[in-house]
């Protein structure tokens, strides 16, 4: 690990943790030289958590990874805010739990996305891979699914999604 990650990981850290109501444990890996970074090229970045709520949703596992990442580092460091200069793609590994998903149902943000006041029902495994893959179609070109494995009333997804350079 470079001198520049090092010191980059607990800033990263600390603004997600501003970013989610609560998450037991996160892990953050910037690779990449000390000068690439700075120059605002980070060759690849992965974040990991467990323990997750954002907005509602419960999230037993995340596992992000991303590459080929250009950040406009020279003009933060004038003061500019930060933006992502090209587009990215992100793989992902998510697993929720039977209790995870079914609190994640009730959330005003799942219930938002499909267009619901009132939380669906769902207790078969099938009932559970209907809902979530209507969902993820709703998310569109932006993201892909590589697998969904429903088991239990819980679910892990694997995937991937594009962020817009800013």
């Amino acid at each position: 690990m470079s001198l520049v990650s090092s010191a980059l990981i607990p800033i990263i850290k600390l603004w997600l943790r501003s970013q989610v109501e609560h998450i037991d444990t996160l892990e953050i890996e910037v690779f990449g030289k000390s000068r690439q970074i700075l120059s605002g090229d980070i060759p690849k970045a992965s974040v990991i958590g467990s323990g997750i709520r954002y907005q509602g949703l419960a999230i037993t596992n995340v596992d992000f990874c991303a590459e080929a990442i250009h950040l406009n580092i020279s003009q933060i460091l004038r003061g500019e805010a930060l933006r992502l200069l090209d587009p990215i793609r992100v793989s992902m590994n998510v697993e929720l739990t039977s209790n995870d998903l079914q609190n994640c149902i009730k959330s005003p943000i799942f219930l938002e996305a499909i267009a619901s006041n009132t939380p669906p029902i769902v207790t078969t495994d099938a009932q559970i891979r209907d809902l979530l893959e209507m969902l993820l179609h709703k998310l569109g070109d932006e993201f892909t699914l590589h697998e969904l494995v429903i088991a239990e009333g819980g679910a892990k997804c694997h995937g991937e999604f594009a962020i817009a350079a800013t």
